[in-house]
Formats: C-alpha cells, sequence, structure tokens
C-alpha cells in the first residue's frame, strides 16, 4: 500500500487532525495540571512560613527578646544544617543576633518571596547550591527588630519538575498514539477502498455479476455496500432484460417483417387490379399496425421495469379505473357472448400511474376476452384483503398450467393453446412489469376451470 496514498486519505487527514488536537489539549490539560499543583504547593509552602512566624511572634510577645532569640537558636540547633525551615533574626543595628541566615536581603520589606541561597548565605549549606531557590517570609517586630523565616524548595521543585516532565511524556505519547490511530485509520480505509475499486473495475470489464464485499460489522461502509450491490442486481436484472429483448425482438420480429416484404414485393412483381393492390395494402398496413402495437408494449415494458415514465406515482382511485375497464370490456363479452360480472368495493386510493395501471389491467382483460370460449364467463372484482387492496381477473377459459405460469410471464412466451390467436406475447410481461414498479404482488391462480390474476397493492395511506 502506498504511503502517499495513505497519507492523503480523507480519513488519515481527518484522524490526523483529531491527533493535533487532542494533543493540543492535552498539552494545556498538562500546563494546567502543572499551574494548579505549582500554586498548591507554594500556598502551602507560605502557610506553613505563616504558622512557623506566628509561633515566633507568639513567642516573643510573651516571654520578650529573649525568649525569641533562644527558641530560633534551638531550632537552628535541632534542625541541623540541612534544615527544613531558615531563620533569621535582624538587630537593631542590622546585626544578626540568632538564625541560619547571615543576612538580610536588600530591599525585602514585608512579605512572601521566593529568592535564591547566595542572597541569605555567603555560602550555601551543605547540601545546597547558591541558585537552590528559598522562600521566605519577613516580618517586622515591635522595637525594630526583624524576622525572616525560610523554607528549601527543592522538593517542591523536583515534584514540579517531574509533573512537567510526566506532562511532557503524556503529551506526546498521547499525539503518538493518535497517530497511529490515524494511520491505522487510513490504511482500513483504504483496503476497503481497494476492494470497491476492483469490484469497480471488474464490473466495468463486463463482469456484472461481481458484488461489493459486505462483513459482518455492519459499520457504514457495509451499509453502503449492500445499497450498492442492490443496485447492481437491478442493473444486471435490467441489462439481462435488455438482451431478452434484443434477443427477442430478433426472433420474433423477423418473421412478421420478412412476410409484410415478401407480400409487398409481391405484389409489385404481378400487375393487378386496382382493388388488389388496395386489399394488399390494407394487409400490410395491419401488419405494420400489429409491429407498432408490438414495439409499444415493449417500450412501456420497458419504461415500466426500469421505473421511468412521463407521470410520477400518485394517489390513484382504483374503483374509478375497474368501473371504466368493466364499461368498455363488458360490452365486448357479450358481443362474444360471454357473460361479463363485476364487483367494486370501497378500498382506499393505491400509489401508482394511472395510464400504466389502466393498461396492465387493458392487457388482463383482453386476454380474458380472447381467450374466454362462448358461454364462458369473466369476473373482474376490486376489494380487501388482508389490509391490502386486490384487484382480479378471472375467466373460464382454458387457463395456465402450474407449471408454465413462471415462464408465460417472460417476453414473447406463447403457449401451443394460444397459438390459432392473435397476440405478441407480451400482455403479461407487461403486466408483472407494471406490478413490479407499483410493488404489488401478482398471482396467477386456478380458476377451476379457467385462469385467475390477482394484483395486490399496499394502499396509499
Amino acid at each position: 500500500m502506498s504511503r502517499i496514498r495513505l497519507l492523503r486519505t480523507t480519513t488519515f487527514r481527518t484522524a490526523l487532525a483529531y491527533a493535533c488536537l487532542y494533543s493540543l489539549l492535552s498539552a494545556a490539560a498538562m500546563v494546567f495540571i502543572y499551574w494548579s499543583t505549582a500554586s498548591y504547593i507554594e500556598a502551602q509552602v507560605d502557610e506553613r512560613l505563616r504558622l512557623e512566624t506566628n509561633v515566633l511572634l507568639a513567642r516573643y510577645q510573651s516571654q520578650a527578646l529573649p525568649a525569641l532569640t533562644e527558641a530560633i537558636r534551638q531550632r537552628s540547633r535541632e534542625d541541623g544544617p540541612r534544615s527544613l525551615f531558615f531563620y533569621l533574626l535582624l538587630g537593631l543595628d542590622q546585626e544578626p543576633l540568632a538564625g541560619h541566615f547571615t543576612r538580610w536581603p536588600g530591599g525585602l520589606e514585608q512579605d512572601f518571596a521566593t529568592l535564591r541561597f547566595d542572597q541569605l548565605f555567603p555560602r550555601a549549606p551543605p547540601g545546597l547550591s547558591g541558585t537552590d531557590p528559598v522562600r521566605v517570609l519577613a516580618t517586622p517586630l515591635p522595637g525594630g527588630y526583624r524576622l525572616l523565616v525560610g523554607r528549601d524548595l527543592n522538593e517542591q521543585h523536583r515534584l514540579l519538575e517531574h509533573t512537567l516532565v510526566l506532562a511532557g511524556s503524556v503529551t506526546v505519547a498521547t499525539f503518538l498514539l493518535a497517530l497511529g490511530g490515524s494511520l491505522w485509520l487510513g490504511s482500513r480505509t483504504l483496503r476497503r477502498i481497494d476492494a470497491v475499486s476492483r469490484t469497480a473495475h471488474e464490473i466495468m470489464a463486463g463482469d456484472l455479476s461481481r458484488r461489493l464485499p459486505v462483513t459482518d460489522r455492519d459499520d457504514e461502509f457495509d451499509q453502503l455496500g449492500r445499497e450498492l450491490n442492490a443496485m447492481l442486481e437491478r442493473i444486471e436484472q435490467l441489462m439481462a432484460g435488455l438482451r431478452q429483448v434484443s434477443d427477442n425482438i430478433a426472433h420474433d420480429l423477423r418473421s412478421p417483417l420478412s412476410r409484410l416484404r415478401n407480400r409487398l414485393e409481391i405484389t409489385l412483381l404481378e400487375a393487378r387490379h386496382e382493388s388488389a393492390y388496395r386489399t394488399e395494402l390494407e394487409q400490410a398496413i395491419r401488419d405494420a399496425d400489429e409491429l407498432l402495437k408490438t414495439f409499444a408494449a415493449l417500450l412501456s415494458i420497458a419504461q415500466a421495469e426500469a421505473g421511468v415514465s412521463r407521470e410520477p406515482l400518485a394517489p390513484v382511485e382504483l374503483a374509478g379505473l375497474v368501473e371504466d375497464m368493466a364499461d368498455l370490456y363488458g360490452a365486448a363479452a357479450e358481443e362474444q357472448g360471454i357473460e361479463f360480472h363485476w364487483q367494486v368495493q370501497a378500498v382506499p386510493p393505491v400509489a401508482g400511474n394511472r395510464r400504466l395501471l389502466a393498461q396492465a389491467l387493458a392487457n388482463l382483460l383482453d386476454n380474458a376476452v380472447k381467450y374466454t370460449p362462448p358461454g364462458g364467463a369473466i369476473a373482474l372484482t376490486l376489494g380487501m384483503r388482508d389490509s391490502r387492496v386486490e384487484l382480479s381477473v378471472a375467466d373460464t377459459g382454458p387457463g395456465i398450467p402450474e407449471a408454465d405460469r413462471e415462464r408465460v410471464l417472460e417476453r414473447f412466451v406463447r403457449l401451443d393453446s394460444a397459438r390459432s390467436t392473435a397476440g405478441s406475447g407480451l400482455g403479461l410481461s407487461l403486466v408483472r412489469a407494471v406490478a413490479r414498479l407499483h410493488q404489488a404482488e401478482l398471482r396467477l391462480e386456478d380458476n377451476y376451470p379457467g385462469l385467475r390474476v390477482v394484483l395486490s397493492f399496499a394502499s396509499a395511506h
């Protein structure tokens, strides 16, 4: 996997940006922790200095200067040269009376201050350096004396240095972990994209059966893969349908076109009476009309299967459509001696294309009239069943064997029993295409005798 490609991925760049952001936030948090720790340590040291100073002031106020001097000397002896507290009692002549410190720092009057040991000693105590820090509290005493109490800050500074190193280490570790996570996410995303790219190249090369890989993680890539696979499945079905239409046109329309051409050619070769020419031309026009009907049916099927039509899906009142078709085909059935019954119940509207639904219903009724013998019956019903709208056309014709019911829905398929009647074998194909467009269930059932075709729709409500 190319490192340059990995660095260019959006996932890596986004993860890296978040890594930098989290590192900055971590650094800011560490700085705050360091500052809070330093402030807390300083406050604790100041409180210790204040308490120690108050104890000495109480001794001075209750027992006068000699008691204070003796207390400071005793503390200095007990703590030794490496004391936590350091003292200085300054006399009226600015000379040290007691304590560790040997001089008063210049400019220090009354307050806390952080100094260096070389500002208080000509030579630092054993174990300390002149640059080591010391926190002091200067306090003036009644009578012109001054008291200075200090505390070594080396231990506190070592703690702060450790905290600073720890904060820096945490910040660096956070950035490195985030950077590693960015590289991992980027490489993982790139592998998924490469798999999609390979599949796309295979599909473009002509293998429409290829599908995008989908894992069990059900992440966003898997969801997108399932949607794209469904789209590819639909494209493969459409391409297969297109190839089938092309093959069917080549085989099933060649014969009528050849017959039409031969008829016209023979008519030109022989001298005939005007009425004979007119008869042949009328027959040629009828043949051309049949061809145009076939092409129109193929176009309607293609539009329905592709989900493309000039009119969008809208609520359609099937009751009015069924009544119109019943009036039209009821008269045609009675002319051929066929009983026509129709029944319409109140049903909710369905989402659909009225023109295509009318064409599908017309195909079903036309087949029923065509294949039902005189004395038979046709029943057209519209009603509700299991919360779905059902439209059915039943006849008492020869019916369709159960083994052939799936095959007759294909284009240009005609059973042997239908060879003697006019038609192209596209009627039921159009009905199936319209049913698919409207997400309706199409069922072919026995009518005992005859065939019953059912279209089951979900209501638009």
